[in-house]
């Protein structure tokens, strides 16, 4: 017996310490501007309404460092200007001349509708020479060859210039468009709506939320479809030869678009976050909310990697329930971690959980060879 009563106040020793031996599943809180890998972690206050807004991360810039995040905004006019087309290289010009056929299709019904202008800003018409148009109006161009022929074989011709087809000016829309390919300047102002419209539109791939425009080295995030819904002008924003127009497909967004809910909650998984904003209240309902016997309500965590060397971590604490007010006005990043940590008493229960069918073994081992022992001696029932 007193084998066994010394083997059992070892197990119930050994349990008692379990708080230093358990698995270790409660997070270490990093201190403020501490360093992990190299990467410096920031904590911040969720509770004190401290939300991080000041900081870019490396998604709203495309993840190119040498990128940088425009304000759509800026881009706005107060009205749309009435352009003067000049003509440049590669732009099909179409001149008549009234009453005289053998000038305006001297090569009879083989001749295309229009000639074609050099990459080098030239056009050759028939008795006028060479021309360097270039830089012209097709006014300028009109008056232009009106002179020529007036010198050389013409009295007073009447001569008709445009632009038949306008191939200088242009902006790349690519994606998930019917037509991928380049939306052409003309007379008319070029504006976001009219260079979807010059490629057909979206197709049934498209997610017109989350649509960028590059302007050099900057990059503006365009939702196409909650502009009207604001009533954002995206036919005030004019677009500038060689901006480049992208229409991301909506699987491929539904997978980059979305924040994650670990730890302590009824259902673990993913928030979609391409239908629009998810803020933290909204992720945590999203997974059933948290597991009322081991959830830590001091303790939920948003983990984000803002960039290469910085991981911003907030914290909430809801054992206050305005706290909840704060996580309301909170919105999720792509990427983001949502991560609620156990209670000190879930991780003592799963410590028992784990140790004592090791007691039991121990138990009823000893009970074994102590019958075994009363058998052999002749002492059993006694």
């Amino acid at each position: 017996m007193k084998v066994v009563k010394w083997l059992l106040l070892s197990a119930a020793a050994f349990s008692l310490s379990g708080c230093f031996f358990a698995p270790q599943m409660r997070m270490s809180t990093p201190s403020d501007s501490a360093d992990y890998n190299g990467i410096t972690v920031f904590l911040h206050s969720i509770d004190e309404g401290d939300f991080g807004t000041d900081i870019k991360s490396a998604a709203e810039t495309g993840g190119d460092p040498s990128t940088v995040a425009g304000d759509l905004s800026e881009l706005l006019v107060d009205s749309l200007p009435k352009l003067e087309y000049r003509i440049g290289p590669l732009d099909m010009i179409q001149v008549v001349v009234w009453e005289h056929p053998e000038l305006t299709s001297p090569m009879g019904q083989y001749q295309p509708a229009g000639q074609q202008v050099t990459t080098d800003g030239k056009l050759f018409y028939p008795y006028a020479g060479e021309l360097q148009v270039a830089g012209l109006t097709a006014q300028e161009l009109r008056v232009e060859i009106t002179k020529r022929l007036s010198d050389k074989i013409l009295n007073d011709p009447q001569v008709d210039v445009r632009v038949s087809e306008y191939r200088s000016l242009k902006a790349f829309v690519t994606g998930e468009v019917k037509q991928p390919g380049y939306a052409f300047f003309s007379e008319a102002p070029m504006t976001i709506p009219m260079a979807i419209a010059e490629v057909g539109g979206f197709n049934q791939f498209a997610d017109p939320r989350s649509m960028q425009l590059r302007r050099g080295n900057k990059v503006y995030n365009i939702n196409f479809l909650d502009s009207f819904n604001s009533d954002f002008p995206l036919d005030r924003i004019l677009l500038k030869p060689d901006d480049q127009l992208f229409v991301p497909s909506l699987s491929t967004m539904q997978k980059r678009n979305r924040a994650y809910v670990m730890g302590e909650v009824q259902r673990v998984g993913l928030v979609d976050l391409t239908s629009g904003t998810v803020n933290l209240v909204e992720a945590l309902s999203t997974a059933g909310g948290l597991q009322a016997l081991n959830a830590s309500s001091r303790a939920i965590y948003v983990i984000r990697n803002t960039s290469d060397k910085r991981i911003d971590v907030f914290q909430l604490n809801a054992k206050n329930a305005m706290a909840l007010a704060m996580a309301e006005r909170f919105d999720l990043n792509a990427h983001d971690i949502v991560y609620v940590d156990a209670s000190g008493l879930a991780t003592w229960n799963r410590f028992i959980s784990l140790i004592l069918p090791s007691v039991q073994t121990v138990y009823y081992g000893v009970l074994t060879a102590r019958n075994a022992q009363l058998i052999s001696n002749g002492h059993w029932g006694e």
